[in-house]
């Protein structure tokens, strides 16, 4: 059986909590990656307003429906070249760090941003030894954090960040040296228009070679795009992922992993979760 998941967001709901842990509930998902600030936008959230009652809420109204908060999100850019926007951004991962307990999430999550000011936009910079370095000082200094109020920082590597491929993350992990920093694995942003047919050995390889540090893994699914190495990204089943032998190999190294849906929407991730939970 596969622990399955849902990316909130990406749940149709009527932008209540309790309306949230319905629609989680009705795709067959028990667990949630929870991101409060695209949920809730509205909802003040930030390092001075997250608070323990906040959590205790959400956990309740989500867990009267049976769902658990396996993750949440605080995706920031941990490398963000002005230092004045820096360090409030890790003092509310820090704070999400310090609260997480109240949710019920073991792991609070970001990816590892970039030496530019926007995310998303590519530069070889971000693969250089300085980015890695101040990358893995940032890292040190908030699984620190994690260990004092026991909660997991989850690294999600990514193409265009300084932990970029399976041997960034191999070196990370010895560099960090810690059993409260975890990896979560999406091994869609791992691959791209060229190498997505080696998806496959890739998942193994990671399972294989630090599988005890992943917390958590995304689902997606895709669609190459002639002449561009850019997915095109569909709902889990439409496209190329092989889907059920990436299943197979979280089943045999870490049995009950979290597995989160992400980009598939709507009525489509139960569905996905109807044809895949038996995986």
């Amino acid at each position: 059986m596969i622990n399955f998941g849902v990316r909130g967001h990406d749940v149709t709901f009527d932008g209540t909590p309790e309306g949230l842990a319905r629609a989680i509930a009705a795709t067959g998902a028990h667990n949630v990656q929870f991101a409060l600030n695209a949920l809730f936008p509205d909802l003040p959230a930030g390092e001075k307003e997250i608070n323990p009652g906040m959590g205790m809420y959400f956990r309740r109204v989500l867990g009267e429906r049976g769902v658990r908060i396996a993750v949440l999100s605080c995706y920031i850019n941990m490398i963000h070249p002005d230092p004045s926007v820096r360090e409030p951004l890790l003092r509310r991962f820090e704070a999400y760090l310090r609260h997480a307990r109240h949710f019920g999430a073991p792991v609070v999550a970001s990816e590892t941003g970039s030496v530019l000011e926007t995310l998303g936009v590519y530069t070889e910079a971000n693969f250089t030894e300085g980015a890695y370095q101040d990358a893995l000082g940032v890292i040190r200094r908030l699984v620190a954090a994690g260990e004092r109020y026991g909660t997991i920082v989850g690294i999600e590597p990514g193409r265009n960040h300084p932990i970029h491929d399976l041997a960034t993350v191999r070196r990370l992990i010895a560099d960090v040296d810690s059993p409260w920093m975890g990896i979560v694995l999406d091994p869609s942003v791992l691959i791209d228009g060229v190498t997505y047919g080696s998806q496959i050995d890739l998942i193994d390889e990671a399972f294989a070679t630090f599988g005890e540090h992943i917390v958590a893994m995304h689902l997606k699914d895709f669609r190459p795009v002639p002449g561009r190495l850019e997915l095109d990204m569909c709902d889990i089943g439409d496209g190329v992922m092989r889907v059920g032998d990436a299943l197979h190999i979280v089943e045999r190294y870490r049995p009950y992993l979290p597995v989160m849906t992400e980009e598939t929407k709507g009525d489509a991730i139960a569905a996905a979760i109807r044809r895949y939970g038996d995986a």
